[in-house]
């Protein structure tokens, strides 16, 4: 076994063969990783669960008595395993949230154990590339308790503050007055959880400065995260009753230009914008329709500051992409060598895989393909069925534009009525390109 540390905290390596000799032993490594990592009793069984399914299943296949290293991280809010290995013909089809089986197919019985694991984690994903390899990873979250009631806003406006990293319990409060001041659709569905959040700005996966008066009073504050090759995504900033004339928007958003001057980010997109952001700051990236819980249709817009000079990148484009490409590029004046693709035959996997990201509170799907697969159409289909019966109208997709084979899903999202939107620079291996379902059938 192999231990090493993260940026975020501990990580642990066992590398055997996939053989159920060795069943036990891997699966105490999960367990004992899980339960040091901080994830409590029932966390840990459904991620032992998980793991289980995919060991048993990986020994039934032809990986059968082939090297394998799992890997297990400490991420503070949640515990990962990933599961690396040689794949051939690894067949993920039952990852996905619409896999149904037959009981008289033994094929699907024995992906039986995949549709267990995909429903027992917050979140599983496929990784695939030439310095990693093929692999699947799983995230376990911790439980949190919501918010069990909400707090006044602090006494009285804030002639003079300080900006601070805050400490764990000043996160909470500043969260609690975000809760109780703006609505769910202007910050992130973790809040609703503001020991999560704490926990989160602990492992370094979003950083956070509030406006103090020095009694740890939060009277404001600002949120943001680095995602992708080389974007920072910004949520607020988020003033509890204080006037306009004191410039607490303009103050917390100069401290986090100063606090992310160093790193390799090219820009910064708001994605929670509130009407306190500072006008001449931001320019509009572009925007989404928002459909409230009743039906009420409003805009959402983003907003983008470029950090630094934008070098320029490569992108692939279906044909069919172009014409949106073209005009937000320009618009936007980013700097992008466009490569076009389209399918020519060539042999694909036959069944794709896409994840979901479910933000309840926000009535959002944000969906991703995360494996290449003929049968593309037909399962996105299928996954828009699902979220219109269950009367989700906000329904997303998102495809990284640095990998052709995403790119080329742009025909079939259009086809079933999604419609590109707007451009994430860097948010991904390259751009993102979001697109929006009209809601039609």
């Amino acid at each position: 076994m192999e231990v090493c540390l993260t940026k975020n905290g501990e990580k642990v390596s066992l590398k055997t063969h996939l053989d159920m000799t060795y069943f036990p032993l891997a699966m105490s490594f999960v367990e004992e990783s899980a339960k040091a990592f901080g994830l409590g009793a029932s966390e840990v069984i459904k991620l032992r669960l998980a793991c289980e399914e995919i060991f048993a299943y990986l020994c039934e296949s032809d990986q059968k008595h082939k090297a394998i290293a799992m890997e297990a991280e400490n991420g503070i809010y949640y515990t990962g395993i990933r599961f690396l290995f040689d794949a051939r013909n690894f067949d993920a089809h039952a990852f996905n949230l619409t896999a149904k089986i037959s009981l008289d197919s033994e094929t699907d019985m024995k992906q039986m154990g995949l549709i267990i694991a995909a429903r027992s984690v917050e979140r599983l994903y496929i990784l695939h590339n030439a310095r990693e390899g093929f692999g699947i990873g799983l995230l376990k979250e911790k439980t949190y308790p919501g918010v069990a009631e909400q707090v006044d806003a602090p006494a009285k406006p804030l002639t003079h503050y300080r900006i601070v990293s805050p400490d764990s319990e000043t996160i909470k409060l500043f969260v609690r007055h975000t809760l109780t001041h703006y609505p769910s659709h202007l910050f992130p569905a973790d809040f609703f959880y503001p020991g999560k959040i704490a926990d989160m700005a602990a492992s370094g996966r979003y950083h956070v400065l509030v406006a103090s008066d020095g009694q740890e009073i939060a009277a404001g504050g600002i949120v943001w995260r680095m995602t992708g090759a080389g974007m920072i995504e910004i949520y607020g900033p988020y003033l509890f009753d204080q006037p306009r004339e004191f410039h607490m928007a303009e103050t917390l958003v100069d401290h986090l230009l100063m606090a992310v001057a160093k790193t390799d980010a090219v820009c910064l997109v708001d994605i929670f914008a509130t009407p306190e952001l500072p006008k001449g700051y931001f320019e509009l990236l572009g925007s989404l329709d928002f459909f409230l819980s009743d039906g009420e249709k409003q805009l959402w817009p983003f907003y983008y500051r470029l950090h630094k000079e934008d070098p320029g990148s490569q992108a692939w484009a279906h044909p069919d992409l172009l014409p949106f490409l073209d005009e937000a590029y320009k618009r936007l004046f980013f700097a992008r060598n466009i490569l076009q693709t389209k399918y020519g035959g060539e042999e694909r996997p036959p069944h794709a895989v896409i994840f979901p990201r479910f933000d309840k509170p926000q009535n959002i799907i944000r969906l991703r393909a995360v494996w290449d697969g003929i049968d593309f159409p037909d399962l996105l289909s299928r996954h828009i069925q699902i979220f219109k019966t269950e009367g989700i109208r906000n329904i997303l997709f998102e495809i990284d534009l640095g990998h052709a084979w995403q790119a080329n899903l742009a025909p079939a999202l259009m086809k079933h009525n999604f419609v590109p939107k707007m451009i994430l620079p860097y948010a991904g291996t390259g751009d993102m390109v979001v697109f929006q379902h009209t809601g039609e059938a």
